[in-house]
């Protein structure tokens, strides 16, 4: 390409970056009202009216106005649907849209007297006894409102939950518009396609640089509302599950560190039972006619498979389709889930198929109800979406500045505690992890006041490996070792062989007491864990236990604790510890080290395997605006997770005025002091 097209290129992008991403935000076509247009034919409903308050109603073929069109009306008479406008008969067959100059404006459509709205503009189709109607939405709006409609409106207030639903919702149109559900519209706006009762009162809104790649995102984005604390894959829907190891039905919807099961409680429970006659009735229709006794059915749950054997046949069905049958005939939610066992039962002097299951629906992908209490746990939209899918992959749809999808912060003020900022929201400050590297500061905190000798004098050589004490943990984090350590240089550089070694100068009941009552006071709730002998006690000073867990407000609380800047004159009460000031001043020092020689230094080596995404390479740059000394912090890397151990790294720390807490997923404490650099230098991001 020419050089100069190039530049001329590169001017446009700067100049009109919103082009770039025009079609991120694609109008979205709805056929709606089929069901209710359906029951207003049968009787079941009388009428549906349909108001504009703005907006125009035009006739399609001529685009002429129609004078004073305010109310549309269809009502059956004589079994023939009729359209009326202003209680006059519109000439049909015909068309009529809706149209509106304002966003806001929106058609109110009344059923039996229950009220919807709707974006404009709004086709309807009449004649022939058939109507259908159409709406356009943009398609970040219905990917909230249809979430928001799963969730049955405002009954959720917890937004990441709802915005991971959205995600989804908006990555399975770009397939649906692949595969051409309907020739008329993009969705239906029933189960088939995806529920939506048009717009809904929120403050919700999608507005997100990252989204999911549907390009590299192979799997189908499936979600159901309840799994009863276990996840199937896709082969429900062809009875070939993946291999050993992958995504089977023994994949728990849990915390993994915690064991707490995210979708449970006495709903996900049900139990059924089919007589034999009802099966063969089903599936059996000769052996039904007589009563043939002799039916066996097996539920092979690796397989995915229900295999039934008669007296005149065998059957192999995947369990998702055995399921509908039944339920075709018996009601939808009779066998509620894919997640069962089946017995034999007598009940009555007759054979029954007893069931005992767990969970609502198809149990694939996103669990509904999973995803809620993940996020009233402080979980993001991301880290909601990668536990349910975890090859899932996000592109960057927006700036190149944007934070990382699995970047967490809190911005706060130092002196008062007060939240500046936070994203992904308040649910955050709820979050739970171990504090791993960060328990440290605890542990310098007691030496600087139950043992000030070794807090000024005590030293240990770290050479990366321990081949002396088995009482300690065999290597450090640096391969190459810290050298020879005190307690400065060991908070700074994190060094986990300087702090184990502790564990033979420091008693473990006067530590614990001293814990005790620095986080009772300080309000932070997290009792320490038992320890059966020395190596353990020896990690849990290393800040290597992670059954140990902080949510973001106690690590607020401890970093404002911590600060020994400008404010220490001010700052509100804390607890009363009374930690020799040269020792806490040696304490803070050392933490504004953690950036000049520390573990929050550049990392001059970098590989591509280093970062998430590309735009970390800007969250590295230092902010020539703003002093390098003024920071402070302490990084740490932990192992946390879902269903399964994922890496994080942590940043709590701040600058002369605010503290923050970085969390971000997949990565280590360094990558996250980058985040916090960028983010205590005001660069803009949204949120």
């Amino acid at each position: 390409m020419n050089k100069y097209l190039i530049i001329l290129y590169l001017v446009i992008i700067a100049i009109f970056p919103a082009t770039l991403y025009a079609d991120a935000d694609p109008p979205v076509t709805i056929h709606i009202l089929s069901k209710q247009v359906r029951l207003l034919k049968n009787g079941t409903i009388k009428r549906i009216s349909i108001k504009t308050k703005m907006g125009s109603i035009t006739r399609d073929e001529t685009g002429s106005r129609l004078p004073g069109g305010k109310t549309i009306e269809c009502i059956v008479q004589g079994g023939v649907l009729e359209v009326y406008l202003d209680s006059k008969p519109a000439p049909g067959p015909g068309v009529l849209v809706i149209s509106s100059g304002s966003n806001m404006d929106m058609a109110e459509v009344s059923i039996d007297g229950a009220i919807r709205n709707y974006p404009l503009p709004m086709t309807l189709r009449y004649g022939n006894n058939d109507l259908k109607v159409y709406v356009t939405e943009h398609l970040n709006r219905y990917a909230v409102d249809s979430a928001l409609a799963e969730y049955s409106g405002n009954q959720w207030k917890e937004s990441e939950g709802i915005l991971a639903l959205a995600h989804l919702i908006r990555a399975r149109y770009y397939h649906a518009k692949k595969s051409r559900l309907h020739d008329d519209a993009d969705f239906c706006d029933l189960t088939h396609c995806q529920v939506y009762r048009g717009r809904i009162q929120s403050s919700l809104r999608f507005n997100d640089d990252w989204v999911i790649d549907h390009e590299k995102s192979r799997d189908n984005l499936f979600f159901h509302s309840r799994c009863g604390g276990k996840i199937c894959d896709q082969g429900v829907f062809t009875g070939r599950s993946k291999s050993a190891g992958a995504r089977g039905t023994n994949i728990k919807d849990w915390l993994y560190r915690e064991g707490l099961h995210l979708c449970s409680g006495k709903e996900s429970h049900w139990e059924r039972s089919i007589s034999q006659d009802d099966m063969n009735a089903v599936f059996f229709q000769g052996a039904a006619a007589t009563g043939d006794a002799g039916l066996m059915l097996h539920y092979d749950a690796d397989t995915l498979k229900v295999n039934m054997t008669s007296s005149t046949d065998n059957l192999q069905l995947p369990v998702e389709t055995f399921r509908l049958k039944i339920n075709r005939v018996k009601g939808w939610n009779f066998i509620r889930s894919n997640t069962f066992t089946v017995s034999e039962k007598v009940i009555e002097g007759k054979k029954h198929f007893h069931f005992k299951g767990e969970g609502l629906g198809h149990g694939v992908g996103l669990c509904q109800h999973g995803a809620m209490a993940l996020s009233r746990l402080g979980y993001n939209r991301y880290e909601i979406l990668e536990h349910y899918y975890p090859d899932i992959q996000f592109t960057n749809i927006g700036s190149k500045e944007c934070l990382s999808p699995y970047c967490s912060y809190c911005l706060f003020d130092i002196a008062t505690g007060k939240v500046v900022s936070s994203a992904p929201g308040q649910g955050f400050l709820r979050r739970k992890i171990p504090p791993g590297s960060l328990f440290k500061l605890i542990v310098a905190l007691y030496v600087a006041v139950e043992r000030p000798d070794i807090f000024n004098d005590y030293t240990y050589y770290c050479s990366g490996r321990n081949r002396e004490d088995n009482n300690i943990p065999d290597r450090c984090w640096k391969p190459k070792g810290h050298g020879m350590v005190q307690m400065k240089d060991a908070i700074s550089n994190s060094c986990n062989l300087y702090f184990a070694s502790l564990y033979n100068v420091i008693s473990e009941k006067k530590f614990r007491d001293f814990y005790r009552y620095f986080s009772s006071s300080a309000g932070i709730d997290a009792p320490l864990p038992a320890v059966s002998d020395k190596r353990q006690w020896a990690e849990l000073l290393a800040g290597l236990d992670f059954r140990i867990s902080f949510t973001v407000n106690d690590c607020m609380r401890l970093a404002r604790y911590l600060y020994c800047g400008n404010a220490w004159d001010t700052m509100p009460a804390l607890p009363e510890i009374k930690i020799p000031f040269q020792g806490k001043v040696k304490i803070f020092n050392a933490l504004q080290e953690t950036f000049t020689m520390g573990t929050a230094v550049e990392q001059k080596k970098r590989t591509r395997a280093s970062y998430n995404y590309t735009c970390l390479e800007q969250a590295g740059k230092d902010d020539p605006n703003r002093p390098l000394i003024e920071l402070w912090g302490k990084t740490s890397t932990v192992i946390d997770g879902t269903n399964k151990p994922v890496s994080y790294g942590i940043f709590l720390g701040g600058n002369g005025t605010q503290g923050i807490i970085v969390i971000l997923r997949k990565a280590t404490g360094n990558m996250a002091s980058r985040w916090a650099r960028r983010i205590l230098s005001k660069n803009s991001f949204r949120e």
